[in-house]
């Protein structure tokens, strides 16, 4: 019987594991690879629906929070793994704190080309809003502007 409860208790850590050992140079990595990705595609649209499938490697098999999305340079999102939110342009709308996160990140990538920032926001799996740090870059393609970012949670 203890040895089930301590086998309960250490599946139980895994999750809080695997979140705690995202770092910033993780998120940066995902985010350039995809950004490169997108980048030379033919049609970006394939990859935007692979994101919105949640396929890997656009959101993480064993952490279902570390994912990338990407918004168009009208703050239209995209691609998102959690589909009902692709589609919605986001342009003028804050987090529950007030902050024009998705404004912030758009124009971020294009005026700077790269950059982070804190925001609020729904952690997959828990109730109640998270704050974030995000990372995006600009991703051109044929002739229109994409931001793509990722973040890990800090609280």
């Amino acid at each position: 019987m203890k040895r089930i409860i301590f086998m309960t208790a250490i599946l139980a850590l895994i999750p809080l594991s695997l979140q705690a050992k995202l770092t910033k140079e993780m998120i940066v990595n995902k985010v350039h690879t995809i950004c490169e990705e997108i980048k030379v595609a033919k049609d970006p649209q394939v990859i935007f629906d692979k994101i919105t499938a949640a396929e890997h490697p656009y959101t993480d098999k064993s952490n279902k929070n570390f994912y990338v999305y990407v918004f168009s340079e009208s703050i239209q999102l995209v691609a998102h793994p959690t589909k009902r939110l692709v589609g919605k342009n986001y342009n003028g709308i804050p987090d529950v704190r007030g902050k024009m996160f998705r404004n912030q990140i758009v124009d971020g990538a294009i005026r700077k080309g790269k950059g982070w920032l804190y925001y609020t926001y729904t952690k997959r799996g828990e109730p109640g809003e998270k704050r974030k740090h995000a990372y995006y870059e600009l991703c051109p393609n044929n002739g229109k502007n994409f931001a793509v970012g990722s973040g890990i949670y800090v609280d």
